[in-house]
C-alpha cells in the first residue's frame, strides 16, 4: 500500500484537482461529453469522474471538498445563467452541493477501504464499478432531493414550476442522462484512473 501523501504534497494535489474541476466547469466541452449521436440532448457530465478519481488519489475528505467546489460552482452558475430546467434544479443549494460532496466522500471511502490495498492489475474491475457508482450517486441524490422538494415541501422557491409536467421532465431528462453517465463512468474511470493512480502511487513511494 502506498503511503498517504505528505501534507504539502496533499495540498498541492488538492489544488490541482480543484483547478481541473473549475476548468471543466468553465469550459463546457472539457466537462461535458455530448451524446447527440445516441439521443438528442443527451450529455454526460464527466466532472463527476474527476471528483471520483480525485477522491481515490487524495481520500474521502479531500474528495468531499472537491465535490463541494463543483457543487458551489454549479450553484453560482445556476443563479447567473439563463433559466433552464437544469439551471433551475441547481438553484437549490442542497441539490447543487450535497450530491457532489457525497460522490467524493463515498467513492473515496470505498476505494481507500476496499480497493487501495489490492495490486494495481486487479483494480480495473473495481474502478469500473466505482465509476458507475459515482454517476449513480450523483444522479440518485439530485433526483431524490428534487423530488423531496416537490412532493414533501411543495417548493417553487427556486423558480421551478410545481407541476406534474415539470416533475416528469426533470426525472426523465436527468434519469435518461444518468443511464448514459453510469455506462461512461464504468469505462472512463478505469481508463483514466489506472494510469493516474499508478503515477501518484509511484510518486508517493519515493
Amino acid at each position: 500500500m502506498a503511503a498517504r501523501p505528505n501534507s504539502s504534497r496533499h495540498l498541492v494535489l488538492t489544488a490541482l484537482f480543484i483547478a481541473i474541476i473549475l476548468l471543466q466547469s468553465v469550459v463546457p466541452w472539457l466537462g461535458t461529453l455530448p451524446l447527440g449521436a445516441f439521443a438528442i440532448g443527451a450529455a454526460v457530465t464527466i466532472i463527476t469522474f474527476t471528483v471520483a478519481i480525485g477522491a481515490m488519489v487524495l481520500g474521502p475528505r479531500a474528495g468531499a471538498l472537491l465535490g463541494f467546489v463543483w457543487g458551489a460552482y454549479s450553484l453560482w452558475h445556476a443563479w447567473t445563467s439563463a433559466p433552464s430546467i437544469g439551471a433551475l434544479i441547481f438553484r437549490n443549494p442542497i441539490t447543487a452541493i450535497v450530491p457532489r460532496m457525497l460522490v467524493g466522500l463515498i467513492i473515496g471511502y470505498l476505494y481507500w477501504r476496499f480497493v487501495k490495498n489490492r495490486p494495481m492489475g486487479q483494480q480495473t474491475i473495481w474502478l469500473a464499478g466505482l465509476g458507475a457508482l459515482s454517476a449513480f450517486v450523483n444522479t440518485f441524490f439530485v433526483l431524490s432531493i428534487t423530488w423531496i422538494g416537490f412532493t414533501v415541501m411543495h417548493t417553487t422557491a427556486f423558480g421551478i414550476p410545481d407541476s406534474g409536467l415539470a416533475n416528469y421532465l426533470i426525472v426523465s431528462i436527468a434519469g435518461f442522462n444518468g443511464v448514459f453517465e453510469i455506462i461512461v463512468g464504468a469505462i472512463l474511470v478505469p481508463l483514466i484512473g489506472i494510469p493516474v493512480l499508478t503515477f501518484f502511487n509511484r510518486q508517493n513511494a519515493r
